[in-house]
């Protein structure tokens, strides 16, 4: 395995500007400052692609409710990921990438998952 596999390949990026759960975002602003050298637009990436290649779609109801939007530097192949997994699930763009944050603070046990 190389050196580099940790690494992308490079591809097109698109801006995307995306409504996010404020407490989700606070967790990943969180992680990002105490926990992975990575920002969040970085752990944005890597929570989009965990549930591209998971297809996890799991709904939740956001007791929030309170939402900030933020612009995003996503990889294209993930932007046709989610968009794909939405025809698939009749799932509006935004909800997916909150599902898909929501899913890795779960899985990095931050969250707990309330079935």
């Amino acid at each position: 395995m190389s050196v580099f596999f940790r690494f992308y390949k490079r591809e097109k990026i698109i801006s995307r500007a995306i409504q996010i759960d404020t407490d989700l975002y606070g967790e990943l602003g969180h992680l990002s400052k105490n926990t992975y050298d990575a920002s969040i637009n970085k752990l944005v990436n890597a929570c989009i692609e965990r549930l591209i290649e998971t297809k996890n779609v799991v709904v939740y109801e956001n007791e929030n409710k309170d939402y900030i939007t933020r612009s995003f530097e996503i990889r294209e192949s993930f932007i046709k990921g989610i968009e794909a997994l939405s025809a698939k699930y009749d799932v509006a763009f935004y909800k997916l990438v909150n599902i898909s944050i929501r899913n890795a603070l779960i899985e990095e046990g931050i969250l707990k998952d309330k079935k």
